[in-house]
């Protein structure tokens, strides 16, 4: 899979895009848009698709490692130091709690970038489009003159 939006596809699987869209709680456009890569969804988009579906945030994000995420009596517990004396006493995971370990903080970088990377081609797609918008006109002025008696 080489885009980010066949790889939602590929997750999404069987299930109508206006189902999944209704888990996702956005549009069946919007999901439209990220399959055929037309838009990229926004971080928390991201993190609910990688929820929803088992699929490893890593692989959705760079289609590299495997797609789904390892068990999780084989993942090693993320969490904060704080909170481990914690987790070892409960033998609970932690939930709603921010994590700082070196995987969750290089996670968060990497989606900061991504959003960056995104604002930075929206401002390039929307300036491309009005470029385009005014060669179109520049074309058309003179076919209008020519059609003139």
């Amino acid at each position: 899979m080489t885009t980010l939006g066949s790889r939602i596809k590929m997750v999404r699987g069987k299930e109508s895009q206006e189902k999944f869209a209704a888990r996702l709680e956005i549009s069946k456009g919007t999901l439209g848009f990220y399959e055929r890569g037309e838009n990229l969804p926004k971080s928390d988009v991201i993190l609910k698709i990688c929820a929803l579906t088992g699929a490893s945030l890593d692989w959705l994000l760079t289609g590299a490692e495997s797609a789904f995420r390892e068990p999780a009596h084989k993942r090693a517990p993320c969490l904060t130091p704080a909170h481990q004396a914690e987790q070892t006493a409960a033998a609970a995971p932690h939930e709603g709690r921010e994590c700082s370990c070196p995987q969750c903080a290089e996670l968060k970088k990497r989606l900061t970038a991504l959003e960056e990377e995104r604002r930075d081609l929206y401002a390039e797609n929307r300036s491309l489009w009005k470029k385009m918008c005014l060669l179109l006109e520049e074309i058309a002025r003179p076919r209008e003159r020519q059609r003139q008696p």
